[in-house]
Protein backbone atom coordinates (compact mmCIF):
# COMPACT_ATOMS: atom_id res chain seq x y z
CA UNK A 1 0.00 0.00 0.00
CA UNK A 2 1.61 3.10 -1.15
CA UNK A 3 1.57 6.55 0.95
CA UNK A 4 0.37 9.01 -1.70
CA UNK A 5 -2.75 7.84 -3.45
CA UNK A 6 -2.01 10.52 -5.58
CA UNK A 7 -1.14 13.70 -7.12
CA UNK A 8 -2.23 16.32 -9.93
CA UNK A 9 -1.88 20.03 -11.05
CA UNK A 10 -1.41 22.43 -14.20
CA UNK A 11 1.34 25.15 -14.56
CA UNK A 12 -1.21 28.13 -13.45
CA UNK A 13 -1.33 29.78 -10.32
CA UNK A 14 -3.79 28.73 -7.92
CA UNK A 15 -3.83 26.68 -4.36
CA UNK A 16 -2.17 23.97 -2.58
CA UNK A 17 -4.44 21.07 -1.45
CA UNK A 18 -3.62 18.41 0.89
CA UNK A 19 -5.99 15.62 1.44
CA UNK A 20 -5.19 12.92 4.04
CA UNK A 21 -7.39 10.09 4.84
CA UNK A 22 -7.03 6.68 7.36
CA UNK A 23 -5.63 8.73 9.81
CA UNK A 24 -7.48 6.35 11.87
CA UNK A 25 -7.09 2.98 10.01
CA UNK A 26 -10.92 1.95 11.07
CA UNK A 27 -12.61 5.01 8.67
CA UNK A 28 -12.36 3.66 4.76
CA UNK A 29 -14.51 5.57 3.45
CA UNK A 30 -12.84 8.83 3.21
CA UNK A 31 -9.79 6.75 1.53
CA UNK A 32 -12.64 5.57 -1.09
CA UNK A 33 -13.39 8.97 -2.05
CA UNK A 34 -10.24 10.39 -2.41
CA UNK A 35 -9.41 7.38 -5.32
CA UNK A 36 -12.24 7.89 -6.81
CA UNK A 37 -11.82 11.64 -6.85
CA UNK A 38 -7.63 11.00 -8.27
CA UNK A 39 -9.32 8.95 -10.98
CA UNK A 40 -11.73 11.78 -12.44
CA UNK A 41 -9.11 14.27 -11.98
CA UNK A 42 -6.59 11.87 -13.99
CA UNK A 43 -9.15 12.34 -16.41
CA UNK A 44 -9.19 15.45 -17.30
CA UNK A 45 -12.84 16.82 -17.68
CA UNK A 46 -12.50 19.97 -15.79
CA UNK A 47 -9.63 22.69 -15.60
CA UNK A 48 -7.33 22.79 -12.61
CA UNK A 49 -5.12 25.76 -11.05
CA UNK A 50 -2.55 24.68 -8.37
CA UNK A 51 -1.85 21.61 -7.32
CA UNK A 52 -3.41 18.67 -4.84
CA UNK A 53 -2.10 15.86 -3.50
CA UNK A 54 -4.13 12.41 -1.45
CA UNK A 55 -2.33 10.90 0.93
CA UNK A 56 -3.12 7.55 2.89
CA UNK A 57 -2.68 8.26 6.74
CA UNK A 58 -1.96 5.10 9.15
CA UNK A 59 -0.82 2.57 6.42
CA UNK A 60 -0.55 -0.30 9.19
CA UNK A 61 -4.00 0.15 10.89
CA UNK A 62 -5.46 0.63 7.52
CA UNK A 63 -4.21 -2.92 6.78
CA UNK A 64 -5.72 -4.26 9.65
CA UNK A 65 -9.09 -1.92 10.37
CA UNK A 66 -7.90 -0.91 13.57
CA UNK A 67 -8.32 3.15 14.64
CA UNK A 68 -4.77 2.50 15.85
CA UNK A 69 -1.49 0.29 16.32
CA UNK A 70 0.32 1.49 19.67
CA UNK A 71 -0.94 5.45 20.25
CA UNK A 72 -3.70 7.97 18.28
CA UNK A 73 -2.07 9.25 14.86
CA UNK A 74 -4.28 11.80 15.57
CA UNK A 75 -2.87 13.02 18.90
CA UNK A 76 1.05 13.17 18.67
CA UNK A 77 2.08 15.60 16.58
CA UNK A 78 2.59 18.45 19.15
CA UNK A 79 4.01 16.32 22.12
CA UNK A 80 6.06 13.60 20.06
CA UNK A 81 8.87 13.89 22.15
CA UNK A 82 7.04 12.26 24.99
CA UNK A 83 6.77 9.32 22.70
CA UNK A 84 9.25 6.01 22.47
CA UNK A 85 10.64 5.66 19.37
CA UNK A 86 8.76 2.14 19.65
CA UNK A 87 5.73 3.39 19.29
CA UNK A 88 4.07 2.87 15.46
CA UNK A 89 2.64 6.06 14.54
CA UNK A 90 5.82 8.14 15.45
CA UNK A 91 7.39 6.14 11.88
CA UNK A 92 3.66 6.97 10.34
CA UNK A 93 3.96 11.05 11.57
CA UNK A 94 7.64 11.37 10.27
CA UNK A 95 6.73 9.95 7.04
CA UNK A 96 3.62 12.24 6.84
CA UNK A 97 5.32 15.49 7.69
CA UNK A 98 8.35 14.39 5.16
CA UNK A 99 5.54 14.76 2.72
CA UNK A 100 4.02 17.64 3.37
CA UNK A 101 6.47 19.96 4.46
CA UNK A 102 8.55 18.74 0.90
CA UNK A 103 4.82 20.70 -0.39
CA UNK A 104 4.76 23.42 1.09
CA UNK A 105 8.24 24.12 -0.09
CA UNK A 106 7.01 24.66 -3.51
CA UNK A 107 5.78 28.06 -2.55
CA UNK A 108 2.12 28.05 -3.04
CA UNK A 109 0.89 31.60 -1.61
CA UNK A 110 -2.46 29.71 -0.15
CA UNK A 111 -2.02 25.94 1.05
CA UNK A 112 -4.81 23.51 2.65
CA UNK A 113 -4.44 21.14 4.89
CA UNK A 114 -7.81 18.67 5.05
CA UNK A 115 -7.83 15.63 7.49
CA UNK A 116 -10.69 13.39 6.27
CA UNK A 117 -12.77 11.38 9.11
CA UNK A 118 -15.85 9.50 10.15
CA UNK A 119 -17.42 8.69 13.46
CA UNK A 120 -18.68 5.99 15.40
CA UNK A 121 -22.12 7.44 15.75
CA UNK A 122 -24.53 8.58 13.70
CA UNK A 123 -23.65 12.12 12.49
CA UNK A 124 -24.42 14.90 9.80
CA UNK A 125 -21.43 16.19 8.10
CA UNK A 126 -19.71 18.66 10.07
CA UNK A 127 -16.28 20.38 10.36
CA UNK A 128 -13.77 20.94 13.16
CA UNK A 129 -11.38 24.01 12.62
CA UNK A 130 -9.75 26.76 14.68
CA UNK A 131 -11.06 30.23 14.65
CA UNK A 132 -9.27 32.15 11.26
CA UNK A 133 -10.59 33.88 8.44
CA UNK A 134 -9.39 31.50 5.50
CA UNK A 135 -10.55 28.69 7.31
CA UNK A 136 -13.89 30.22 8.12
CA UNK A 137 -14.98 31.54 4.90
CA UNK A 138 -14.25 28.23 2.86
CA UNK A 139 -16.90 26.24 5.40
CA UNK A 140 -19.12 29.82 4.99
CA UNK A 141 -18.88 29.24 0.95
CA UNK A 142 -19.73 25.21 1.63
CA UNK A 143 -22.52 25.83 4.08
CA UNK A 144 -21.39 23.15 6.73
CA UNK A 145 -21.95 23.06 10.21
CA UNK A 146 -18.13 23.71 12.37
CA UNK A 147 -17.08 23.54 15.58
CA UNK A 148 -14.17 25.39 16.98
CA UNK A 149 -12.49 25.72 20.13
CA UNK A 150 -9.93 22.63 20.04
CA UNK A 151 -7.02 24.02 22.13
CA UNK A 152 -7.10 22.13 25.79
CA UNK A 153 -9.60 19.75 24.73
CA UNK A 154 -8.05 17.66 21.21
CA UNK A 155 -4.31 18.55 21.70
CA UNK A 156 -2.07 16.83 19.53
CA UNK A 157 -4.17 16.82 15.86
CA UNK A 158 -3.05 17.03 12.68
CA UNK A 159 -4.85 20.04 11.60
CA UNK A 160 -3.13 21.84 14.79
CA UNK A 161 0.18 21.58 13.48
CA UNK A 162 -0.91 22.90 10.12
CA UNK A 163 -2.40 25.69 11.54
CA UNK A 164 0.93 26.92 13.82
CA UNK A 165 2.77 26.55 10.94
CA UNK A 166 0.21 29.14 9.40
CA UNK A 167 -1.52 27.35 6.93
CA UNK A 168 -5.12 26.14 6.90
CA UNK A 169 -6.19 22.90 8.29
CA UNK A 170 -9.47 21.52 9.40
CA UNK A 171 -11.13 18.01 9.30
CA UNK A 172 -14.21 16.82 7.91
CA UNK A 173 -16.70 14.22 9.61
CA UNK A 174 -18.75 13.13 6.84
CA UNK A 175 -20.76 10.05 8.70
CA UNK A 176 -20.77 6.49 10.01
CA UNK A 177 -17.25 4.77 9.55
CA UNK A 178 -18.68 1.70 6.98
CA UNK A 179 -21.04 3.68 5.44
CA UNK A 180 -21.63 4.59 1.80
CA UNK A 181 -23.36 7.86 2.47
CA UNK A 182 -20.28 8.73 4.47
CA UNK A 183 -17.71 7.64 0.95
CA UNK A 184 -20.84 10.13 -0.93
CA UNK A 185 -20.46 13.06 1.51
CA UNK A 186 -16.80 13.11 1.32
CA UNK A 187 -16.56 13.33 -2.76
CA UNK A 188 -19.32 16.04 -2.35
CA UNK A 189 -17.35 18.13 -0.04
CA UNK A 190 -13.57 17.34 -1.65
CA UNK A 191 -15.59 18.94 -4.78
CA UNK A 192 -16.83 22.06 -3.19
CA UNK A 193 -13.29 22.31 -1.02
CA UNK A 194 -11.43 21.98 -4.75
CA UNK A 195 -13.98 24.46 -6.27
CA UNK A 196 -13.90 27.34 -3.78
CA UNK A 197 -10.67 27.13 -3.11
CA UNK A 198 -9.79 28.03 -6.64
CA UNK A 199 -8.44 24.31 -7.78
CA UNK A 200 -11.01 23.66 -10.08
CA UNK A 201 -12.54 26.87 -10.81
CA UNK A 202 -15.21 25.57 -13.91
CA UNK A 203 -17.99 23.89 -11.73
CA UNK A 204 -21.35 24.39 -13.39
CA UNK A 205 -24.08 26.14 -11.80
CA UNK A 206 -25.84 22.50 -11.99
CA UNK A 207 -22.85 20.29 -10.86
CA UNK A 208 -22.45 22.76 -7.88
CA UNK A 209 -25.89 22.00 -7.06
CA UNK A 210 -25.84 18.17 -7.15
CA UNK A 211 -23.19 18.06 -4.82
CA UNK A 212 -25.02 20.66 -2.40
CA UNK A 213 -27.38 18.04 -2.63
CA UNK A 214 -25.50 14.81 -1.68
CA UNK A 215 -23.78 17.04 1.15
CA UNK A 216 -26.72 18.36 2.67
CA UNK A 217 -28.73 16.64 5.53
CA UNK A 218 -32.38 17.10 6.33
CA UNK A 219 -31.21 16.77 10.03
CA UNK A 220 -28.86 19.64 9.73
CA UNK A 221 -29.03 21.91 12.82
CA UNK A 222 -30.27 26.02 12.58
CA UNK A 223 -26.97 27.06 13.51
CA UNK A 224 -23.88 26.49 12.01
CA UNK A 225 -21.19 27.76 14.70
CA UNK A 226 -20.88 25.38 17.44
CA UNK A 227 -17.53 25.75 20.00
CA UNK A 228 -16.19 23.19 22.22
CA UNK A 229 -16.59 23.74 26.25
CA UNK A 230 -16.12 20.49 27.93
CA UNK A 231 -14.94 17.17 26.87
CA UNK A 232 -14.52 13.61 28.69
CA UNK A 233 -11.73 11.65 28.44
CA UNK A 234 -11.47 8.03 29.52
CA UNK A 235 -8.86 7.13 32.07
CA UNK A 236 -6.48 3.87 31.52
CA UNK A 237 -8.32 1.26 33.14
CA UNK A 238 -11.34 2.89 33.30
CA UNK A 239 -14.59 0.49 32.34
CA UNK A 240 -16.35 2.81 30.37
CA UNK A 241 -19.43 2.60 28.62
CA UNK A 242 -21.43 4.86 26.81
CA UNK A 243 -25.08 5.31 27.36
CA UNK A 244 -26.79 4.01 23.89
CA UNK A 245 -28.55 6.04 21.20
CA UNK A 246 -26.59 9.07 21.33
CA UNK A 247 -26.09 11.44 17.70
CA UNK A 248 -23.83 14.11 17.06
CA UNK A 249 -25.21 17.30 17.73
CA UNK A 250 -28.59 15.88 20.17
CA UNK A 251 -29.69 18.21 22.28
CA UNK A 252 -28.46 17.30 25.93
CA UNK A 253 -29.39 18.88 29.71
CA UNK A 254 -27.36 19.28 32.93
CA UNK A 255 -27.60 16.19 34.78
CA UNK A 256 -28.25 14.18 32.03
CA UNK A 257 -26.68 10.49 32.16
CA UNK A 258 -23.92 10.35 29.71
CA UNK A 259 -22.12 6.97 30.14
CA UNK A 260 -21.47 5.14 33.02
CA UNK A 261 -18.54 2.95 34.39
CA UNK A 262 -17.08 1.58 37.59
CA UNK A 263 -17.87 4.14 40.03
CA UNK A 264 -21.42 4.84 38.84
CA UNK A 265 -23.22 7.50 36.22
CA UNK A 266 -21.62 9.97 34.66
CA UNK A 267 -23.59 13.36 34.25
CA UNK A 268 -24.04 15.98 31.83
CA UNK A 269 -22.75 19.57 33.74
CA UNK A 270 -23.35 21.59 31.13
CA UNK A 271 -27.04 22.57 28.87
CA UNK A 272 -25.83 21.86 25.45
CA UNK A 273 -25.15 19.58 22.18
CA UNK A 274 -23.08 16.56 22.23
CA UNK A 275 -20.46 15.61 19.88
CA UNK A 276 -18.60 12.52 19.13
CA UNK A 277 -20.05 9.72 21.67
CA UNK A 278 -17.55 6.97 21.67
CA UNK A 279 -19.72 3.62 20.64
CA UNK A 280 -16.21 1.95 19.73
CA UNK A 281 -13.61 -0.07 22.01
CA UNK A 282 -10.56 2.09 20.60
CA UNK A 283 -10.20 5.67 21.45
CA UNK A 284 -9.90 7.71 24.83
CA UNK A 285 -12.38 10.72 23.63
CA UNK A 286 -15.42 9.74 25.21
CA UNK A 287 -17.54 12.56 24.21
CA UNK A 288 -17.70 16.45 23.86
CA UNK A 289 -20.26 19.04 24.65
Amino acid sequence: MERIIGKCGSGHKGPLLIFVAGIHGNEPQGLIALENIIKELEDGVHEKRGRMIALRGNLRAIKEDKRFISEDLNRIWSHNENLHDDVWEMKEMAELKSIINQELELGFTEAYLIDLHTTSAPTIPFVVTKEINPDKQLIHDIKVPFITGLEGHLDGTMLSWMCKKGHCGLAFEAGQHHSRTSMIKHESFIKLAMYYTGFTPSLSAEELKDLRIHLDDELMPKHNHFKLMDHYHIKQEEEFEMEPGFSNFERIYEGEILAKNQDGEIISKHDGNIFMPLYQKEGRMAFSL
